[in-house]
């Protein structure tokens, strides 16, 4: 015979801890960077720990409270990490703002005619329960989708949360339906209900950690820029030169598009520009992703401004990426994010060789970037 309540103590415990685990190593995260979406999604997973803990005595006001509160701070997590990232929320373009209305009518229709056919009680909270998982339901359905707005900065890690809290946000709504069947019912709730929910705490957890852990999110903010000496502007130099540069800008937090990872310095953010698409590198990019490469710049170039720096970005992968782009398309690349590199007082170079360029091209390539 199955012990129900030994099993659902123990994915109680699961969930408590994955809770505080991810409250407190998200909160590292925002000490470090300052970052606020970090403060909001930690202070997410401290509100659902007092939710599980109200969960294991069955206080339903306390639940709704609690669940509420978490709800709504991971919402404003995920809209202020898309409002950090320059990113405009998606949620305008669509219709889920207005849809809240209906839908939350045609969930309660759903239960007072679960309650007259005597499949659910009417017990004491059960409103309490049924308003607050329905809202909080929304809220995170709404932050997943706000997610999809920063997938192609975070790649995988944005998306595998999108679906994370997509998929927990529906699984919110059933549970004051269970919370509601006869008590004999409600013995098979902790194998079933409280595994769902800990394989999805334990999830999202771990996602959020991971992405609030990421180069991406707060590598390049924890560094202490020493001071850069290399003037702003464009400079093309061939592999000699740019080989003693290295040795300038090794302890500096370059942005750097390379062919080979091992000659760039371990404190840059390195990005190896290859065609091999390698599952979970998301410091590897095609060369035909030029767009990828120019979001990465701006950003990169914006967060050292705002630390009171300058930006220095190298391309060590030109004649890579003209193989798999024409040359038109290349030079408008490099040309905008020069624009980019002056706007923000930084520094772009450019490793190429004169020989490996006919006479025009070389020609086209220093005037449009104006080589200092």
């Amino acid at each position: 015979m199955v012990d129900y309540s030994m099993v659902s103590t123990i994915q109680g415990m699961v969930v408590l801890i994955a809770d505080l685990l991810a409250f407190t190593l998200i909160l590292r995260v925002y000490r470090k960077t300052k970052r606020r979406s970090a403060l909001f999604i930690s202070l997410a997973w401290f509100f659902d720990f007092l939710t599980v803990i109200n969960y294991t005595v069955l206080n339903p006001y306390a639940i709704g409270f609690f669940l509420s509160i978490a709800s709504v701070l991971m919402f404003c997590g995920t809209v202020e990490l898309c409002k950090e990232e320059d990113r405009r929320v998606p949620l305008i373009e669509i219709l889920p703002f207005s849809l809240i209305g209906p839908l939350l009518a045609l969930y309660f229709i759903g239960l007072e005619i679960l309650a007259k056919m005597g499949i659910i009680d009417m017990i004491e909270g059960f409103l309490v329960m049924a308003g607050s998982h329905a809202t909080a339901g929304i809220f995170f359905l709404l932050a997943g989708y706000s997610i999809r707005g920063i997938e192609d900065i975070y790649g995988r890690k944005a998306r595998y949360l999108f679906i994370g809290l997509v998929l927990f946000g529906i699984h919110l709504f059933p549970i004051p339906i269970i919370y509601g069947l006869p008590e004999h019912l409600q013995k098979i709730y902790p194998i079933i209900g409280y595994a769902i929910s800990a394989v999805l705490v334990v999830s999202l957890t771990t996602l959020t950690i991971k992405l609030t852990y990421s180069d991406e999110f707060s590598e390049l903010r924890a560094l202490e820029v020493p001071q850069i000496t290399i003037e702003p502007g464009v400079l093309i130099v061939n592999k000699e030169k740019y080989t003693i540069l290295k040795e300038t800008l090794k302890d500096i937090p370059v942005l750097a598009f390379v062919r080979d990872l091992k000659e760039a310095s371990d404190v840059w953010e390195r990005y190896f520009i290859t065609t091999i698409s390698k599952e979970g590198k998301d410091n590897f990019i095609s060369p035909t992703n030029l767009e990828r490469m120019t979001e990465l710049s701006y950003r990169y170039l914006r967060m050292m401004e705002e630390k009171g720096s300058r930006g220095i970005v190298i391309f060590d992968c030109l004649e890579y990426l003209l193989m798999y782009n024409d040359f038109r398309s290349v030079m408008k690349f490099l040309n905008k994010v020069k624009d980019f590199v002056m706007h923000h007082n930084g520094t772009l170079i450019i490793v190429a060789e004169k020989d490996a360029f006919e006479d025009p091209q070389w020609g086209i390539l220093t005037r449009l970037l104006e080589e200092t």
